[in-house]
């Protein structure tokens, strides 16, 4: 079992002010450490370094688009470089390789594509979905037991996913790996826009989205292999070109059966991103429930709050 504790904040914008900087001290709470306002002297020449190199990048559309939406120039630069240990290279090669593959896939443009102008998530109805334009990635997140359901206390986008809900079969029939591959790009994608609307609407740090994988019902037909191996690459997208995007992973209600699973996707994740993963057999984490706003607690999590996430899908439907 991993531990992450909880994350107080300090207020977000689009690029924070270097007066946030050089604020790290004995005191600073744990997680916190390498964000803006939490670095050490050391790690802000770092920061200094890396925000030289890519100054013709931040000139592109393309790298301002990014910029912009990693919570600002700040915010991105420290993203980088905790991804890749405050080695300024490496930081660099990483940005070069997210700008090359965003041009590759066309992902700059893929929320317009997607939903227009509509926001992907409002921060006051639990309920609001945005039409999806795109048939492809429409028919795949039909088939996907999750929803981004509000915003935690902390501003944070947050995810649940019911597995019990899972049919990897019917994914697999009805979904090619370049259709998942296409939806993954937008969710993750319009993620990054709702940590930003959440932050704001808050008024907290940006700090990324805090998902919650309910693995009540998990059995053997979850045992997939060609799933197994089509998560473990949409995984590493996420892991490679999008860094730094998640602030928190619960799992909760974890059988003994999962753990074949999670050794296979746990090679795929990084250090920095197993350790923000708790996981435990009950059906609730003392660190998460003080995130989730108690009327937004899903009855199946142990709350009030009526919530279907997955539940059209078992009855041959589909669901967001």
């Amino acid at each position: 079992k991993l531990e992450l504790h909880g994350l107080p904040g300090h207020p977000a914008s689009g690029g924070l002010p270097d007066t946030c900087r050089g604020a790290m001290t004995s005191n600073t709470p744990p997680g916190n450490e390498g964000h803006p306002g939490f670095t050490t002297p050391e790690q802000d020449t770092t920061i200094e370094a890396l925000k030289k190199a890519l100054s013709a990048g931040y000139a592109t559309p393309e790298g301002a688009k990014l910029v912009r939406m990693n919570g600002g120039e700040l915010c991105h630069l420290c993203r980088l470089l905790r991804a890749r240990d405050w080695d300024v290279d490496k930081a660099k090669l990483l940005w070069d390789e997210i700008i090359a593959y965003r041009k590759e896939h066309g992902i700059d443009g893929i929320m317009e594509r997607v939903i227009g102008d509509q926001q992907p998530q409002s921060v006051t109805d639990l309920n609001y979905k945005p039409e999806l334009k795109d048939p492809v990635i429409a028919k795949c997140l039909n088939e996907m037991p999750c929803a981004r359901w509000g915003f935690t206390t902390e501003g944070n986008v947050l995810e649940i996913w019911r597995i019990s809900q899972l049919r990897p079969a019917d994914i697999l029939n009805r979904c090619s790996q370049s259709d998942l591959v296409s939806w993954w790009h937008y969710w993750v994608e319009s993620a990054l826009e709702s940590n930003l609307k959440g932050a704001e609407h808050c008024g907290k740090a940006l700090r990324g989205t805090v998902l919650v994988l309910d693995l009540k019902g998990f059995g053997a037909r979850h045992l997939n292999t060609a799933m197994l191996r089509s998560l473990v690459s949409l995984f590493g997208i996420g892991q490679s070109k999008y860094p730094e995007s998640l602030s928190r992973v619960f799992v909760l209600n974890a059988p003994t059966l999962f753990s074949g699973t999670w050794n296979a996707i746990k090679p795929v994740l990084n250090a920095r991103t197993r350790r923000k993963v708790i996981m435990t057999n009950k059906g609730m984490h003392d660190d998460l429930a003080p995130l989730i706003p108690k009327a937004n607690l899903p009855q199946f999590l142990g709350g009030s709050c009526p919530c279907g996430i997955g539940e059209q899908i078992s009855k041959g439907g589909g669901a967001m």
